[in-house]
């Protein structure tokens, strides 16, 4: 793959990739569409004329990405994808304070697309990251063939025309259940008949799109949640009952006891920034990305 495509990118001072794309590697090498290697970030997408590879690298406050298409919008991709202007919002709560200061580079990971979002977010109800990675990877595959590059064989994520288009039965050769193949298709379906919530506005209604995503098939509450903070970043979301994140809290507060009730209550503290602790402290479990 021929990345003649070079795009330098001045970031702010701390801003950390290797903090930022932490979620990606956390996936050992399972994600289909993206991975950490060689201290540098890959994704691979859906583009207009065919698969959009992009690789990602930081030196210093310069990010520099490579592409193999010249058309594309590397810059607002990576103010969304990589939140390169978002100002932290850090709870005055000791703990998460003092997690935000060793992880000060760290900025939203976000979906590049809603759709992808709502999508990852229901494979990914009740089982670990890296089930989440493999099942993703069956899906992809499903509508794609591989991309190989840096290694490695990659799968863009499917778009919402191409999801809405096939019938449930076809997307349960991923692995997932009946119902959450129902529902994948028919969000798919809603978003190409313009019938699903705007990203725009999910930016800046925290509360109404929670309530709006909730009146989707198989989103519940921590769903909604996940979806907030994962797929657009979201300051203030907090997926309760997620177990990764009691693991995450019960080390940093070093409670072993805590429970997902005790996990709830604590959180109320760290309003309005809720989203940026859950982070920090899934951080300071799993680690950045290596070769910070």
């Amino acid at each position: 793959m021929d990345l003649s495509e070079t795009v330098s990118i001045t970031v702010d001072a701390g801003y950390s990739l290797a903090q930022t794309a932490a979620p990606v590697a956390w996936g050992a090498g399972r994600w289909p569409n993206h991975d950490w290697i060689d201290r540098r970030l890959i994704l691979v997408a859906q583009g207009e004329s065919g698969p959009l590879v992009r690789r990602v690298s930081q030196c210093g406050s310069t990010l520099t990405i490579e592409s193999n298409d010249r058309h594309a919008d590397h810059q607002g991709w990576a103010e969304h994808v990589l939140s390169l202007r978002r100002i932290p919002v850090v709870a005055s709560d000791p703990v998460i304070a003092a997690l935000a200061g060793q992880f000060a580079g760290m900025r939203p990971w976000c979906n590049a697309g809603f759709v992808e979002a709502i999508a990852t977010a229901i494979i990914g109800q009740s089982i670990s990251v890296q089930a989440a990675a493999v099942t993703e990877r069956k899906l992809c595959a499903l509508f794609s063939e591989p991309v190989t590059f840096a290694g490695r064989d990659f799968w863009p994520f499917p778009s919402a025309e191409a999801l809405a288009r096939v019938k449930p039965a076809f997307v349960r050769q991923c692995g997932v259940t009946q119902r959450r193949a129902d529902a994948l298709v028919d969000i798919a379906r809603r978003s190409e008949n313009g019938d699903l919530l705007a990203i725009e506005a999910a930016v800046t209604d925290v509360a109404g799109t929670i309530a709006a995503l909730m009146q989707l098939p198989m989103v519940g509450r921590w769903t909604a949640e996940s979806i907030l903070l994962w797929g657009i970043g979201a300051d203030d979301a907090h997926p309760t009952g997620d177990v990764a994140l009691l693991r995450a809290a019960r080390r940093a507060y070093d409670r072993p006891e805590m429970t997902l009730k005790d996990l709830d209550l604590l959180a109320e503290a760290w309003r309005p920034g809720r989203s940026w602790a859950a982070r920090y402290l899934w951080l300071g479990l799993f680690g950045p990305a290596p070769g910070e």
